[in-house]
């Protein structure tokens, strides 16, 4: 059946919003601006005169679809996915026009919705060139008809974000000529254009970046100064397109200058954040956000007090954090929500198993979005689900901590500035944990601000001889001792000697490190005849202890008898000091024999031994730091 050639001289259909347009564009200079014969104005968007940069991306997009061989034609299709603003659409665009003579038509589809893709596809019927195919003005006879062409069309599908891509499928026009081009945020896409022929749209390069806003600023883009402070502003901004393009429009509105846009975004960032496409996710991110620390406070247990003071165990929410029949972390529920929320992109699935990402700037956006009430509300979850991944029983990796003072840090952070008050009620075990956590990882000061509310308020709840108070009392000398408060950590640490004495007796492994705690402090304030003291009960106690309860070629009675050694050699105490060495090497000696081959430590640790000692007959000092870990000399 022969038809008219209306596709002749490369016209655009565009669909867009129901209305329908044929623009010819053969020239780009004709582009987007042309009225046709039957007076249709065409609104299929142009490139923005700001557009810049993205040279890599165009010219994959060029390499892929200028490879069709017009002779046996094969369905070309990609897809470029990534966060709202990130400029996909316009990336399509300038592609779009620079690629004007390879294709003989462009079908520019809004697929935002079901609603508007079925709209755009009936109005196509109203193009003449359809209208002569005779179409009846289906959805479906303009799918037909646009598969039945034979010219090397395209067919591009914008925002594609709420739909599967089932359900967008069943819009692709049948047969295996013309070439699809899809944007969206969900990079499940990637199912209808495979793998290899998609790609995420990232943050622009920075100096392009600066050159947006400055185009977008209208300002003199070679001006030192100018690029200076633009500097400033895609930084804050993370590089995203459309947040840059918003900041250039305001500076130029004069609203701002580019040298106070910083200043206003800060006071006015939910306003200028309004835009609804500031929803997606990128790998540029501030910190991973792991499954553990979901798995960890799935299994936390309540905590078993005997007063009523507030734990944050109590009010865990427990919907996402399922456990299955053995009592072990089921992650079908948790992971069913990261799908959804991978599928809009709201967030990112990084190289790391289990780590997800959100871009800094799609988090204020949608923290913005909420009330007050609500933003409370999610900050104090956020904070207890944090403290209960937290064990006191050393089983948890370095690595995880380290990730997890990061965001204990930012929650605490947010809770403070928020109407300049705190909105984290006080959960003692939340208190306790985050407290211990930040001294471990270096933030001693912070530690202490949460450390001295737990103290105060178990001593008021909890009287000042219960055993959770003097834990308390322990925890903030300590800290005390890391900022440098000497006097303050020794009153603290007397009293805890003493309770401990009192309640457990002076061999109780709590007595015996308060001791040690005591003497560490003693140490720091230059009492060394009272540390000394201390050191020695210490050592003995725990001598003693370790060989009755264990004997005496138990690994940790010999870790006891080399670190009384090393107090002895301290306090310039040779002799003794030497015998006990000797009792070391020769209870090594013993313990290695005993075995069918010692072991590689074994071997290393009688060397040390006996090196030491022969140092030290020599008359040459040998200093030794005492330690309760298996490497016994330091």
């Amino acid at each position: 059946m022969s038809r008219p050639s209306v596709l002749a001289g490369a016209h655009h259909f565009v669909a867009s919003n129901n209305m329908f347009n044929a623009a010819n564009i053969m020239h780009i200079n004709n582009y987007g601006n042309k009225t046709t014969a039957d007076g249709v104005i065409p609104l299929m968007p142009n490139p923005s005169n700001q557009f810049t940069g993205r040279t890599g991306v165009i010219a994959e997009l060029k390499r892929h679809f200028s490879n069709a061989d017009d002779s046996a034609q094969k369905r070309k299709f990609f897809l470029l996915h990534g966060m709202g603003g990130i400029g996909k659409t316009q990336i399509c665009l300038k592609f779009v026009e620079e690629m004007s003579e390879c294709f003989s038509s462009v079908f520019w589809i809004d697929a935002s919705s079901v609603g508007t893709i079925t709209q755009a596809l009936k109005g196509i019927c109203n193009l003449p060139a359809a209208q002569s195919s005779g179409l009846d003005g289906s959805l479906e006879s303009a799918l037909h008809w646009i598969g039945s062409l034979k010219e090397n069309y395209v067919m591009v599908f914008d925002n594609a974000d709420v739909l599967s891509p089932a359900e967008l499928e069943a819009y692709l026009p049948p047969g295996r000529g013309g070439n699809i081009l899809i944007t969206s945020r969900n990079s499940t896409m990637r199912n209808l254009t495979s793998p290899e022929n998609s790609l995420e749209v990232t943050e622009m390069e920075e100096n392009d970046a600066i050159e947006l806003l400055l185009k977008a600023s209208c300002l003199n883009p070679s001006s030192l100064e100018f690029q200076s402070e633009a500097s400033k502003i895609v930084k804050e901004l993370f590089c995203l397109p459309l947040a840059i393009d918003q900041a250039g429009a305001y500076i130029a509105s004069g609203a701002a200058t580019i040298g106070d846009y910083l200043a206003k975004y800060s006071d006015h960032r939910k306003t200028l954040l309004s835009h609804s496409e500031f929803t997606g996710a990128s790998k540029y991110n501030r910190s991973g956000i792991t499954e553990e620390i979901f798995s960890y406070a799935a299994l936390q247990k309540d905590e078993e007090i005997s007063s009523p003071v507030p734990i944050a165990s109590s009010i865990l929410d427990r919907r996402l954090l399922q456990l299955n029949k053995t009592g072990a972390w089921d992650n079908f529920v948790f992971r069913e929500g990261l799908r959804i929320l991978l599928s809009f992109s709201l967030i990112k699935k990084t190289p790391a198993d289990g780590v997800y990402a959100m871009h800094p700037l799609v988090h204020a956006w949608g923290r913005d979005k909420l009330t007050w009430d609500e933003r409370k509300k999610c900050c104090q979850m956020a904070y207890v689900i944090l403290s209960c991944s937290l064990r006191w029983d050393g089983s948890q990796p370095y690595r995880f901590h380290r990730v997890l003072v990061t965001h204990v840090r930012a929650n605490m952070e947010y809770s403070r500035s928020e109407s300049n008050q705190n909105i984290v009620e006080y959960l003692d075990d939340a208190y306790a944990k985050i407290g211990y956590l930040l001294r471990k990882q270096g933030y001693a000061k912070e530690a202490e601000m949460l450390q001295i509310k737990v103290l105060d308020t178990r001593n008021k709840i909890l009287g000042l001889e219960h055993p959770d108070v003097i834990k308390a009392m322990s925890n903030l000398g300590s800290t005390n001792r890391d900022l440098g408060k000497y006097k303050e950590a020794e009153n603290l640490e007397i009293q805890v000697l003493n309770a401990r004495n009192k309640i457990h007796g002076v061999e109780h492994p709590d007595t015996i490190c308060a001791m040690g705690s005591l003497a560490a402090t003693y140490r720091k304030l230059g009492k060394y005849t009272e540390a000394e003291k201390l050191d020695v009960q210490n050592s003995w106690k725990v001598l003693d202890a370790r060989t009755r309860i264990l004997g005496v070629e138990h690994t940790d009675t010999i870790n006891a008898m080399a670190n009384l050694a090393a107090t002895y050699q301290n306090l310039g105490k040779y002799t003794e000091a030497e015998k006990l060495k000797m009792k070391v090497l020769n209870t090594r000696h013993i313990s290695a024999e005993a075995g069918s081959r010692p072991n590689k430590r074994k071997r290393s640790t009688m060397e040390e031994a006996e090196a030491m000692l022969k140092v030290q007959r020599e008359g040459r000092s040998y200093v030794v730091e005492q330690t309760n870990s298996p490497q016994y000399f330091q």
